[in-house]
């Protein structure tokens, strides 16, 4: 296993990302996982804001495959991939991909990736995905934002869907390594 081979799990951070990036600043590598139960600065694609109250899943792999530039751009559809596996495995739900990194449940956003390509060569992949929270999901289009627990009235535990992802993750990340 690679990515999972180490996790830090916080109550709260500013950012899984700026956190996995302090981290890497302080000598860790390959295959650490920053989880938090909440973000007080979680971010979106450029210029958005990730709402992560807790209830949710937000996670943060870093990755070095030394690859070329153009070779890294699969890496936010093989986190893509590996959300969609998880989240179909412990729900059943139609998951599908708004390229590059919208995760859909029923055509409302369910999750998002921000991959984050750092001058050392890492890549950090952060992942969010709304599971248990049912009311007040924020959204720029009003009713475009769902979450697990909304789309089948269940609760779902974030431990579980967490194992689920990072095993994906893995499994994607090797099929990547595989043929780049």
């Amino acid at each position: 296993m690679i990515i999972g081979k180490k996790t830090i799990h916080y109550q709260t951070v500013d950012s899984t990302n700026d956190e996995a990036r302090r981290l890497i600043k302080q000598g860790e590598g390959e295959g650490l996982v920053v989880i938090a139960e909440s973000q007080t600065a979680g971010r979106g694609k450029p210029g958005a804001t990730w709402v992560s109250p807790p209830g949710n899943l937000y996670l943060s792999a870093v990755v070095n495959p030394h690859r070329s530039q153009k070779d890294l751009a699969p890496l936010t559809l093989t986190a893509a991939l590996a959300v969609r596996a998880a989240i179909a495995r412990i729900s059943g739900l139609p998951v599908t991909i708004k390229w590059p990194n919208d995760i859909l449940i029923r055509g409302k956003k369910a999750g998002g990736i921000l991959t984050e390509r750092l001058v050392a060569g890492s890549i950090i992949i952060g992942i969010g995905i709304n599971i248990n929270c049912r009311i007040g999901l924020p959204s720029a289009d009003n009713n475009s934002a769902t979450s697990l627990s909304a789309e089948t009235g269940q609760t779902y535990p974030i431990g579980e869907l967490t194992a689920l992802l990072l095993e994906e993750l893995n499994n994607e990340y090797l099929a990547y390594l595989s043929k780049f």
